[in-house]
């Protein structure tokens, strides 16, 4: 499952990264580290950002990005 693919409201850890290292660097930075809790707080319609609770903080990002992080239940 990724990130864009979460229900809202539902935790989840982070499992995969993207494989692009310069976003991924720039994710960890940002706080998105393996086995982080994550749970999504907002959807944009027509495909736009998404908007996760993450170590007490919400943090938006494209949805292209959502898709290529990997999260287990």
């Amino acid at each position: 499952m990724t990130l864009a693919e979460l229900p809202l409201n539902k935790l989840a850890k982070i499992s995969v990264l993207p494989k692009d290292e310069a976003i991924a660097a720039q994710l960890i930075e940002q706080g998105f580290t393996l086995r982080s809790h994550i749970s999504l707080a907002h959807k944009a319609p027509f495909k736009g950002p998404m908007a996760f609770r993450l170590h007490n903080t919400k943090i938006s990002i494209q949805r292209a990005i959502a898709e290529q992080i990997g999260v287990s239940l």
